[in-house]
């Protein structure tokens, strides 16, 4: 039997973190417009530092938005990597006007 002692560690590289970043930032803005996120990660032990630019559908609550996703990025990435990511820094860098939604 192993004791805890004798466990070996897991490490997570800094691009499969980027990559699970980049997702949960898409996942928690469904149907928006715009290009998918580009992140940026630096993993420190437990800890992730985590950058992400983000382009929105206009008009939204963007401070609600933008609110979403750090939540999200950091469930998503404490959950499928084991990192704790204290808040994800969110820069909007792009605004897409949607279409006006038709009325019957």
């Amino acid at each position: 039997m192993t004791t805890p002692g004798q466990l070996g560690t897991t490490t997570v590289a800094d691009r499969a973190v980027r990559r699970i970043v980049e997702r949960a930032a898409d996942e928690a803005t469904p149907g928006r417009t715009g290009r998918a996120a580009r992140g940026s990660v630096a993993v420190h032990g437990p800890r992730a530092q985590v950058r992400l630019t983000v382009g929105l559908g206009y008009p939204a609550p963007l401070a609600d938005t933008v609110r979403r996703v750090q939540d999200h990025v950091t469930e998503r990435t404490r959950h499928l990597a084991g990192l704790d990511v204290r808040r994800a820094a969110v820069t909007v860098d792009t605004l897409t006007l949607r279409a006006p939604r038709s009325r019957p």
